[in-house]
């Protein structure tokens, strides 16, 4: 019996890490949406990495995050700030084929799923605000 208990929470626990964890979508507009899992907010913008970074980068300025470091290139990039009560945000990069950018926010060590969206919102508008600009 006790081999079976065992190899029983064996599966469970199995089939728990291959799960991608309790996540909930994050829809900033129909044609924009995140997936917030495992304490990290993930969407996949049909932008460039440099227009990415470019909206990234004025979004932490606009919210007054004090910035550690921040550096891109053609293939990833990334901004590491702090805030006003020390948590650490990191925005994660990575260019992907057809001018396309998977971007990643966490927010301290376990997660904030409220300071995320934030953050991704701020991305967002600000992608929208450089192709209205781009238009013009």
């Amino acid at each position: 019996m006790r081999a079976v208990t065992i190899t029983f929470v064996g599966l469970v626990l199995g089939v728990c890490l291959l799960c991608q964890g309790c996540g909930s979508s994050v829809e900033t507009a129909p044609d924009v949406r995140a997936k917030y899992a495992w304490d990290t907010l993930e969407a996949k913008l049909d932008y460039p990495i440099d227009e990415v970074y470019r909206a990234a980068s004025d979004a932490v300025d606009q919210l007054d995050l004090n910035v550690m470091r921040q550096d891109h290139d053609g293939v990833a990039g990334e901004v590491a700030t702090l805030d006003a009560q020390r948590e650490h945000i990191t925005v994660d990069l990575e260019a992907l084929r057809g001018s396309q950018t998977l971007l990643e926010i966490r927010v301290g060590p376990f997660g904030d799923r409220n300071k995320s969206e934030v953050v991704f919102e701020r991305i967002v508008e600000n992608l929208r605000q450089e192709v209205v600009a781009a238009r013009l």
